[in-house]
Formats: structure tokens, C-alpha cells, sequence
């Protein structure tokens, strides 16, 4: 694992542009993931009663299962997906269209007439330019070939925002206010003070430093054993040692048993694979 110095180091450092940060932001705010949304999509939303930060279906062994990073259901019929993304991977196009299929997945109950879909929308905040031509946002849409001017209403929006974009105008002001603070911090309207106040309270919480500092530890494991052959069963081992590691501490210090599970579940967000761990290496 990495040295204490150097995680406590970037924790110092993170900024709301950190996904983890922004996770907690917004996949644990329905206020603040509501404003959020409809400043990137210009329209109302409906209320949220429950929100997910980094939401995984993986229900299925074989076939891929994306992880999100914020997810929500309104009570206007809205499925929501909003995605922080710091570095281009050149696969965003299909992941976009691998998230797109998970939500259409739950846009529909069995039985349901299909003009009863759920509305799907997916945003991508990244902070490159995925196309190089400088606009602040690209909506991606479906027409016919040949006939570019009819839509097909398929009931998905995906759009992707450049928060790299340099020339904001015309955008809508709380939309150019909330890029201002991702890119600076700056505050300037009701909505970036409520989200820059969550931002600081979450930063003065010693607990949240430690979560944080513990999720770093294994991303940073999991990306050095990515790189070496054996990947998959790398990964494995280094999962268990640091839900190991974790335990024990805990075990050992007396921490609070509620404090182990939320970092165990922001870690793993796997319920059966904490479970396991627990049975393994807690209750003993």
C-alpha cells in the first residue's frame, strides 16, 4: 500500500474534479445531484427519494456490468446517470453506449406498453475535449441516414460536456457558473455555494480523509497490477489483503464496526464479497 504521507498528501490535493469526492458530492445529495442535472440537461427534473453513488449492476457472471458513479430515479419517470471523467481512454463513445443499455434495462416493466419507457439520460463531465473542436458540449443524437433533420425518439439523452471548453458563450449562466467552479473553485450563484459548502464539510471530516485515503490505496494497487501479466488474479489477491488489512486494523484498534462496513462498502461495493470478508477475517 502507499505510504500514509503520500495518500494524505492527495486528499489535500483533491479537488471536486476527484471522482471520489465527486461521488460523495452527488451520489449522496439528491438536492445537489437534482441541480446538477438540470443544469447540464436544461430542464426540470423531478425529486429523487434515494440516490446511488457508484451504483454497480453486476448481477451477471459473464457480461459486462457498468459501475456508475452517480444514479438516480426521479418521480417524473427519469432514469439519470451523471459521470465524472478525468483522462481520455478513447472508449467513451461505446462505454456511453454500454451505460445507455444497463439503464434502458430498467426503463421498462414487463408487461408495459413500450410508450411507457422511462426517459434515460447519461452525462459525461470530462475534463479533456473528446473531439478537439473547442465546444463546451456535445449532444449525441440518432437520424436516419440521408435525412439528418428527423430525430429518432428512442428516449435516451446522452450528452458529453468539455469542461476543458473555452469560449462559454451562450451557454445558460448557472450552467457556465457551475463549470467556472469544477475548473477554479470560484462561487458564483446560490447553487455553487450549496455545492462548495458540501465540498469543505466533506474535506474537514477526518473520517471521510480515511475512507478516502483507503479507496486511493487500492485503486492505486489494482492500476499496478493492470499493468503485469496474471491482471485478474493480481487484482483478486490484492482485493483480499486490503479488505484484510482493513479488518484487522479495526479489529485491532477497536474502530467503530459502522465506520469498517461504509469504507468496506465504498471500496468493494460487492454486499456478498464484504460479507464473505467479514465472515473470514471479523467475526472470528
Amino acid at each position: 500500500m502507499l505510504a500514509r504521507s503520500v495518500l494524505a498528501k492527495r486528499w489535500q490535493q483533491a479537488t471536486i474534479k476527484d471522482n471520489i469526492i465527486f461521488n460523495w458530492i452527488f451520489g449522496e445529495n439528491p438536492t445537489l445531484f437534482k441541480g446538477l442535472v438540470e443544469r447540464l440537461f436544461e430542464t426540470r427534473v423531478g425529486s429523487f427519494e434515494s440516490l446511488s453513488s457508484e451504483r454497480s449492476f453486476k448481477d451477471h457472471r459473464i457480461f459486462y456490468r457498468p459501475r456508475f458513479d452517480t444514479y438516480g430515479e426521479d418521480d417524473l419517470d427519469n432514469i439519470i446517470n451523471v459521470e465524472l471523467q478525468n483522462e481520455n481512454h478513447h472508449d467513451l463513445e461505446k462505454r456511453i453506449a454500454i451505460y445507455q443499455a444497463s439503464l434502458t434495462q430498467r426503463a421498462l416493466l414487463s408487461g408495459q406498453s413500450f410508450n411507457k419507457r422511462k426517459q434515460t439520460l447519461i452525462a459525461f463531465l470530462c475534463d479533456f475535449d473528446l473531439y478537439g473542436r473547442n465546444r463546451p458540449v456535445y449532444k449525441l443524437k440518432t437520424t436516419v441516414e440521408g435525412q439528418e433533420d428527423i430525430l429518432v425518439d428512442r428516449g435516451e439523452t446522452n450528452v458529453i460536456f468539455n469542461l476543458k471548453a473555452t469560449d462559454l458563450a451562450g451557454l445558460p449562466a448557472d450552467y457556465v457558473a457551475l463549470v467556472t467552479y469544477f475548473n477554479t473553485g470560484q462561487v458564483s450563484d446560490e447553487f455553487t455555494v450549496a455545492v462548495d459548502q458540501e465540498f469543505r464539510r466533506i474535506k474537514g471530516n477526518d473520517t471521510r480523509k480515511e475512507h478516502y485515503m483507503s479507496i486511493e490505496s487500492i485503486l492505486t494497487m489494482e492500476k499496478a497490477y493492470a499493468r503485469q501479466e496474471g491482471w485478474d488474479k493480481g487484482r483478486d489477491e490484492a482485493r483480499e489483503e486490503t479488505a484484510k488489512a482493513l479488518i484487522e486494523d479495526a479489529r485491532q484498534n477497536h474502530k467503530d464496526e459502522t465506520d469498517l462496513l461504509a469504507t468496506l462498502k465504498v471500496i468493494f461495493k460487492d454486499q456478498a464479497y464484504i460479507d464473505k470478508m467479514l465472515a473470514k477475517y471479523y467475526y472470528q
